[in-house]
Order: structure tokens, then C-alpha cells, then sequence
């Protein structure tokens, strides 16, 4: 428990050392960082989404967007969908 106390303190006085180093140029820095991870992310999920309708696509009727492909339907019998019956 103590070594990971140690090692946190030690990450600390580096982050803080390089905040230091960096100066005014730190928030720019930031913002490339995350910009560059959030457009990854995009990039990524895109590319997921467009398989996954490409996929879709295949097995269905020749349409990318069949309603009933990998959906599990749940459909009440007539007269329970009220809760009670008439």
C-alpha cells in the first residue's frame, strides 16, 4: 500500500514538473491530446456502425436497414395488453 502511495507522489511531482516545463503551451497540448483521442473515437465507431448496416445489409433482403435483424420482438396476446381482460 505504501509503494503505490510512492509511485502516485512520484507521477504527481512529474505531472507537475512538466506543467511547469510547458508553461503557457500546457492547455494546447491538452486539447491536441484529447481532440486526437475524440476523433479516433469517432473514426472508430463509424467504421463499426458502417459494418454493422453492411452486415445487415447481407443477410437481409437486399435493403441495409432490415427492421427485425438481430431484434427480439415480445408481442402481448390481445386482451392482456391492458392488464386485465374484457
Amino acid at each position: 500500500m505504501f509503494m503505490q502511495y510512492v509511485i502516485a507522489m512520484g507521477l504527481a511531482v512529474l505531472a507537475i514538473l512538466v506543467a511547469v516545463i510547458l508553461g503557457d503551451y500546457g492547455p494546447w497540448y491538452l486539447s491536441w491530446f484529447l481532440g486526437t483521442g475524440f476523433m479516433v473515437l469517432v473514426a472508430v465507431s463509424a467504421g463499426v456502425l458502417f459494418e454493422a448496416q453492411e452486415e445487415a445489409g447481407d443477410h437481409g433482403t437486399g435493403t441495409s436497414a432490415a427492421p427485425d435483424s438481430g431484434v427480439m420482438r415480445v408481442i402481448a396476446k390481445p386482451g392482456q395488453a391492458g392488464g386485465k381482460a374484457n
